[in-house]
């Protein structure tokens, strides 16, 4: 902890993070907190008055204490190996209480005798890139987990995401435990909602209102998933 008290005003890379929009954050070899910008606590809901410096994950006063234990292996992981961990978080996080997946990356970071004093954090909210958009050449946006206009209910929400996945009427009906008659009869009413004829329209409509970026937030698994692990250094 003392080796990592020395004046962490004197790294540029504190100034890029004070600067960002984006979460940062720099912990010692024992998952203690050294440095977080101000992303970090606006994103974790961190009242201002509450002292984060030296403190572990499970004392923070947010959801993401209770998965402590496996961002700690996360840290020691990244610290034995020298290598860049990825991970994505998804919670409810925020002043808004947002359900947001985020995509996490951890560095080992070194002193200048080239001995690893801790990990340096990176966090940024996941861009999704529908078929649709991909195609039509439109820049990545963010998820979402609440449909951009109250047209549709939640039994329709959940065809609409599948159907975007060029999912067929059968299909769609295994995956809801449904008929294939009811499937094709919900999307006829969608159709008409929508104020189109058929599915080629149906899905020009989504990608123009945004419903192509809607996910259900029952299909978004909550916590903490290892993505990745391969070679890097800071």
């Amino acid at each position: 902890m003392k080796k990592m008290a020395v004046s962490l005003k004197s790294f540029s890379l504190i100034s890029i993070m004070e600067h960002s929009e984006d979460i940062w954050g720099i912990k010692d070899c024992e998952s203690r907190f050294i440095y977080t910008n101000r992303a970090f606590r606006k994103f974790l809901n961190i009242p201002d008055k509450f002292k984060i410096e030296g403190k572990s994950d499970d004392q923070l006063p947010t959801p993401v204490a209770e998965f402590a234990e496996e961002l700690k292996k996360q840290d020691q992981e990244t610290i034995s190996s020298g290598q860049r961990v990825t991970i994505i978080k998804t919670h409810f996080f925020g002043r808004e209480k947002k359900l947001q997946p985020y995509l996490y990356e951890k560095f080992p970071l070194y002193d200048e005798n080239n001995e690893c004093v801790g990990t340096v954090f990176y966090g940024k909210k996941m861009d999704f890139v529908s078929p649709q958009q991909y195609a039509s050449r439109i820049t990545p946006s963010g998820l979402k987990v609440a449909p951009p206009m109250k047209l549709f209910n939640k039994s329709e929400l959940r065809i609409i995401f599948f159907i975007l996945q060029s999912m067929s009427a059968k299909e769609i009906a295994r995956k809801l435990s449904r008929s294939h008659r009811t499937i094709e009869n919900n999307l006829c009413r969608m159709y008409q909602k929508s104020a189109v004829s058929s599915l080629k329209e149906f899905r020009k409509f989504c990608q123009k209102t945004g419903f192509d970026r809607y996910i259900p937030p029952e299909f978004i698994p909550l916590g903490i998933q290892f993505i990745e692990n391969r070679e890097a250094s800071l």
